[in-house]
C-alpha cells in the first residue's frame, strides 16, 4: 500500500504537469501552507485512507473465500484435519447441516478429537485420493524415523463416513492411510561411505549417519516427492563423513493395503512420490534400516589401502 507522502509526491507531480497558466506557477512552490500544497496533501490524505479500506475489503473477501464451501481438492485437505472421534465409543463424532451458515458442521466441536495431523490430495482421472495420518506418539519410533502413523480400521472407517457426509454429490473420494514406506540405504564394498577416523569410530559415525537420516525423516514434507539426491546430500553433510559414491542404492518398499503387507522393494533411481506420503527407518521387525548390514563404513586414511585392495580382487 502507498504511504501519504508517495501518494502527496505522485499528485503534485502530475499536478505541475497541467498548471499552464502563468497565475498558477505559485502552485509550484514547496510550501506546505501554498493553498494548492494544501488541498493536494488533503487528496492524497483521502486517497491513502481510500487504499486501506479497500486492502482491509480485500484481505476479508479472500478470508471468506478460503472458508467457504467449493469441493476443491484443498478444502477436502483441510476438512480432513478437523475430522474428530471419539475414543471411547469408537465412532466419529455427531454432524449436522446448520442452516444459518450452510455449513455441515460438528454438534459438538471439540479439537482434543481431532485425531489426523497431516492431509494431502492426489487425482486421479476424475477420482480424488485423500491420503490422512496421525502424529505417532510412540516416542521410541519418533526417535527412530517414524513421524507418523496409519489410522486405525475403526478411524479409518470412521473418517471415510465423515468424508461422505461431507462430500458434493457426484464426488468420487478415496480415503487411504497407510503405514509408512520403508527407506532402505545399500553402500556395499565396492560403493563405501568414507569416515573421519580421526575424530570417530565406525560406530559412531554409523550412529551419526543414523540420527541424520531420521532427522530427514521428520522434516520430510508430507506427500512430497522423494529425491534419490536428498538422500545422498544428506549423508554427505553428516558430520565425520568424508566421501561416499554416487552408485549407492536406494531402496523403497510401499505397504500393500489390499494384501496388508508390504510389497517388494522397488530401486530408487531419482524421485517418487511416497505412496503412505512418508517414509520410515524402521523395517517390518522393527529393526533400523540403516545399519552395519546394509553400509560399508571405510577409514578415510584407509582409503587408498581399500581401493588398492578391491583392485586386487
Amino acid at each position: 500500500m502507498r504511504s501519504v507522502s508517495q501518494i502527496y509526491s505522485e499528485a503534485v507531480s502530475t499536478r505541475n504537469n497541467y498548471l499552464q497558466l502563468t497565475e498558477l506557477n505559485t502552485g509550484r512552490s514547496n510550501s506546505k501552507l501554498s493553498m494548492f500544497n494544501l488541498l493536494t496533501y488533503v487528496v492524497a490524505v483521502c486517497i491513502h485512507t481510500y487504499e486501506a479500506v479497500l486492502d482491509l475489503f480485500q484481505v476479508r473477501i479472500a478470508e471468506v473465500l478460503k472458508g467457504r464451501i467449493n469441493g476443491t481438492p484443498d478444502w477436502y485437505a483441510m476438512m480432513a484435519k478437523k475430522f474428530q472421534y471419539n475414543s471411547v465409543t469408537e465412532t466419529g463424532d455427531e454432524l449436522r447441516f446448520n442452516e444459518d451458515t450452510m455449513k455441515i458442521e460438528y454438534v459438538q466441536p471439540d479439537t482434543s478429537h481431532r485425531i489426523i495431523e497431516k492431509a494431502a490430495w492426489q487425482t486421479d482421472d476424475m477420482s480424488l485420493t485423500l491420503k490422512v495420518c496421525k502424529a505417532n506418539d510412540n516416542s521410541n519410533e519418533v526417535n527412530n524415523g517414524i513421524p507418523y502413523m496409519p489410522l486405525n480400521d475403526y478411524e479409518l472407517t470412521a473418517f471415510r463416513m465423515y468424508v461422505q457426509q461431507i462430500k458434493f454429490i457426484g464426488a468420487d473420494i478415496y480415503c487411504e492411510s497407510s503405514p509408512g514406506d520403508i527407506i532402505t540405504i545399500i553402500a556395499d564394498k565396492h560403493n563405501p561411505i568414507y569416515y573421519n577416523d580421526s575424530y570417530v569410530t565406525a560406530a559412531q559415525a554409523l550412529t551419526e549417519l543414523q540420527q541424520a537420516m531420521i532427522d530427514f525423516a521428520n522434516e520430510l514434507e508430507f506427500n512430497g516427492m522423494f529425491y534419490y539426491q536428498s538422500v545422498l546430500d544428506v549423508i554427505r553433510k553428516t558430520e565425520h563423513i568424508t566421501d561416499i559414491s554416487n552408485s549407492i542404492k536406494i531402496y523403497v518398499s510401499s505397504y500393500n493395503t489390499t494384501d496388508r503387507k508390504y510389497d517388494e522393494p522397488v530401486e530408487l533411481n531419482n524421485r517418487i512420490r511416497l505412496k503412505s506420503g512418508y517414509i520410515r527407518l524402521l523395517d517390518t521387525n522393527s529393526v533400523m534400516t540403516i545399519n552395519s548390514d546394509n553400509l560399508t563404513l571405510v577409514a578415510a586414511s584407509k582409503m587408498d589401502q581399500y581401493l588398492a585392495s578391491l583392485d586386487q580382487e
